[in-house]
């Protein structure tokens, strides 16, 4: 079920971050093209070996590594209030960018729209009633690790550089339990909390992807977003998009008066098209009040990302992967890169400073 990632030494650079030349990034790679193939393909697995040979050290996979402290890995919650913003296109492309990058990536769907199973090439109606999805580990009010996770999980990309827990339509069935249940909000943070030792061994970041609105898995992943500080959020330069972003911000304060959690916003501004009237007063707002909190990457207007889900395409999944050399694909690979450093996400043996 996982596939191989492979793409052009032009996208290698972009994702590296590294002022190299295309001849040292091959060195640090340490492996020869294979025969009959006339350009260098890069991996997963490549790129991850160029971070750390660049600076001095070799990979954990083929040397030993100075044991690092157990702790959840960075987890990046996306939230927003309204839908069609773009939130899962972006959570997913930023995955699969991350993925690309070297780093594992554990990406959790946690609405029952599925719609990141989807476009990650998991249709998972067609599972019946054997998906695990994180419902069923959030009902749990157990600090007992959860045996059943690793076989919950699926792995999209070869060698563990992008796995899912997949969702489904019976997620909403969670939603609605999870009303009733004492402490609720604190229910993402104990399935963290419980299951810290096989987090941090097989990932470096774990993305989340939540339903629009305000739901109690939301709201769930919202608190245990306290431990980064922040939630990610996506918003398109309209109207009500703005209004809509009040409304999570809103949301946000009421969860501190509540609970005394502390969490700000990581803005993503999507849809960008700066020939608009609307757009350009609706980003005039948005820097206004929200400039602190703007993602410094804009990703612009672009007919790649409708296309990812199209099931008419052979080459339907992220854009990342399919249009990697697309003005769309380079806005990811933009936002992967800070979220890096505004999530602080590093990998065994390296710092935050290290590419």
């Amino acid at each position: 079920m996982s596939r191989v990632i492979e793409f052009k030494t032009s996208v290698a650079t972009a994702l590296s971050g590294l002022d190299i030349s295309a001849k040292k990034m091959h060195e640090l790679v340490g492996r020869e093209k294979p025969a009959g193939q006339h350009h260098m393909k890069y991996t997963p697995a490549d790129m991850r070996a160029i971070r750390y040979r660049s600076v001095g050290l070799e990979p954990p996979e083929t040397s030993l590594m100075p044991k690092v402290e157990t702790k959840i890995p960075p987890v990046i919650v996306t939230r927003m209030t309204k839908g069609g913003v773009g939130k899962t296109s972006i959570s997913v492309n930023v995955a699969a960018a991350l993925g690309m990058m070297g780093y594992r990536v554990l990406m959790i769907d946690a609405d029952p729209q599925a719609t990141a199973s989807n476009l990650l090439g998991i249709e998972t109606s067609s599972y019946g009633n054997t998906i695990a999805h994180i419902g069923q580990f959030l009902r749990r009010a157990s600090n007992t690790p959860d045996s059943d996770l690793s076989a919950a999980i699926i792995q999209i990309y070869e060698g563990g550089f992008l796995d899912l827990i997949p969702s489904d339509i019976t997620l909403a069935e969670t939603d609605a339990s999870l009303v009733a249940v004492m402490s609720s909000h604190t229910r993402a943070e104990l399935f963290l909390a419980r299951n810290v030792d096989f987090l941090s061994q097989n990932y470096d970041v774990i993305i989340v992807d939540t339903a629009p609105g305000t739901t109690p898995i939301g709201l769930a992943f919202s608190f245990a977003a306290r431990a980064s500080g922040k939630v990610l959020t996506v918003v398109e330069p309209e109207g009500s998009c703005l209004r809509a972003l009040d409304s999570l911000a809103s949301n946000l304060a009421e969860i501190k008066a509540v609970t005394g959690a502390q969490i700000a916003m990581e803005v993503i501004i999507n849809k960008y098209h700066p020939s608009l009237k609307h757009v350009r007063e609706s980003m005039g707002f948005l820097y206004s009040k929200y400039s602190s909190m703007l993602n410094d990457s804009i990703v612009p207007q672009f007919s790649g990302f409708a296309r990812q889900l199209n099931p008419a395409s052979k080459d339907a999944g992220p854009l990342v992967e399919f249009e990697s050399v697309s003005v769309g694909a380079t806005a990811i690979f933009d936002v992967a890169k800070s979220l890096v450093q505004s999530f602080r996400i590093t990998q065994p043996g390296l710092t935050i400073g290290d590419k």
